[in-house]
C-alpha cells in the first residue's frame, strides 16, 4: 500500500481538506517526556506532515507512569526512541530526531526549521529561554504548558494567547504535588488541539 493509499485509509474519519492542511506543516517539539512524547504522538495521528524533535534524555522508570515508552525501553534514548515509535505508528510521517540540548547558542539556528513549536519541558530555565527568546520573535508562534502536576481540578485549566504564544495550565501546580499521567495527558493534549487549530487558521490560534 502506498503511503497516500495508507493516509486516505487511516484518517478517513478526518475532514480531508484540514488533513491536507496538517500534512503541508511542520511542528517542532522541545521535549520528548510527559507532554511531549504524547503530544507528537496526536499529530503524528492527525497527520501533521513532519515532527522536528529534541531531547538529550534517556528514559528511566520514573518516566513510565506518564511517558509514552515501555518498560523495555528503559536507557535508551527518549528522542530517538520516540521517534522509532511514532514511525512504527504511523509509518509515513517524517520525523527528525535530535539529541542535543537547546542553549541560548543554538536556540535561533532550531527555530529556522519550523513556523509552530511546542514546549515540553520540565526545566524552569529552559521555559524562560523559550519564552524571552519567542517575545521577540513573533514570527515564530509557541505552545508552552505551565502547571500540570497533581490530579488537578479541570475548572482550572486555562488556554491563554499572548501575541504568537499560547499559555496552556493551571498556573499554579508544582511538581512536589506529584505528576500523574491522566492530568499531564489532559495538557499535551490541549497543546495538540490548539497547534492543529493553529494549522487549520492558518498561523492562528484557537480563538481566531
Amino acid at each position: 500500500m502506498t503511503d497516500e493509499k495508507l493516509r486516505s485509509c487511516i484518517l478517513k474519519r478526518q475532514d480531508s481538506k484540514i488533513s491536507a492542511e496538517f500534512q503541508k506543516e511542520a511542528v517542532t517539539i522541545f521535549g520528548c517526556g510527559g507532554l511531549g512524547s504524547n503530544v507528537a504522538m496526536m499529530l503524528a495521528r492527525a497527520g501533521v506532515g513532519r515532527l522536528i524533535l529534541y531531547d538529550y534524555d534517556a528514559i528511566e522508570y520514573s518516566n513510565l507512569n506518564r511517558q509514552n515508552y515501555t518498560f523495555q525501553e528503559v536507557g535508551a534514548s527518549k528522542v530517538f526512541t520516540c521517534k522509532a515509535r511514532l514511525e512504527n505508528t504511523i509509518p509515513y510521517v517524517q520525523v527528525e530526531a535530535h539529541s542535543q540540548k537547546v542553549t541560548q547558542e543554538n536556540l535561533e539556528d532550531i527555530c529556522q526549521n519550523s513556523r509552530l513549536f511546542i514546549e515540553a519541558f520540565d526545566d524552569r530555565e529552559a521555559k524562560r529561554l523559550l519564552l524571552d527568546y519567542f517575545m521577540e520573535h513573533e514570527d515564530k508562534f509557541l505552545i508552552t504548558a505551565s502547571g500540570l502536576s497533581g490530579l488537578g481540578r479541570l475548572e482550572d485549566v486555562q488556554v491563554k494567547y499572548l501575541h504568537n504564544i499560547c499559555l496552556i495550565g493551571d498556573y499554579k501546580t508544582s511538581v512536589e504535588e506529584g505528576l500523574y499521567f491522566p492530568y499531564v495527558s489532559l495538557i499535551a493534549s490541549l497543546e495538540a488541539l490548539e497547534a492543529l487549530k493553529w494549522i487549520k487558521n492558518g498561523g492562528y490560534y484557537g480563538n481566531e
